[in-house]
């Protein structure tokens, strides 16, 4: 089985300022004494997870070493969530389609042997640049750790074309 949950909220501050919350919460395991499948794994880190961290990088202690690099195999739960606080980019008027945000991100992901531990969550900050294009959303964030362990692999400046959060 695996089932997930997602919770989205924009607040408007004012007609400039909007504050917005992302949770996620997912859960996966076997049924009848069978081992959860590792291709339908969670996985947590990077854009539209949390900022900061290399793609899909995050978890708690189980990686999979191939060629001399380890690969992050993702878990059977993840915890995830984001907060950002959206204001106009200086300079262009009433143009809501360039923005600045600051952000404060937190989550992981664990195996389905493990208890969801709140000790190990992963935390970021930053700042971003979002702007809906003609093309789509696009979304650029430099995002700096608040919370790493040893060998977490940190990308501070990341990319991302398609929706927010």
């Amino acid at each position: 089985y695996k089932n997930s949950a997602q919770y989205q909220q924009y607040w408007p501050l004012t007609r400039k300022y909007t504050f917005a919350l992302n949770t996620e919460l997912g859960l996966g395991g076997g049924l009848s004494g069978n081992d959860y499948p590792i291709f339908k794994n969670f996985y947590s880190g990077g854009l539209g997870s949390v900022r900061g961290f290399q793609q899909n990088s995050l978890q708690t202690n189980t990686t999979y070493e191939r060629f001399n690099h380890e690969y992050a195999t993702g878990g059977a739960k993840k915890v995830l969530i984001n907060t950002e606080f959206l204001m106009p980019f200086p300079g262009v008027g009433t143009d809501k389609t360039l923005r600045l945000y600051t952000f404060f991100d937190l989550g992981n992901v664990y195996t389905d042997q493990e208890a969801i531990d709140l000790g190990q969550l992963r935390s970021s900050a930053g700042v971003g640049l979002s702007w809906i294009s003609p093309v789509g959303p696009l979304r650029l964030a430099v995002a700096r750790p608040v919370r790493q362990f040893d060998n977490d692999r940190i990308q501070s400046f990341q990319f991302q074309i398609g929706t927010s959060f």
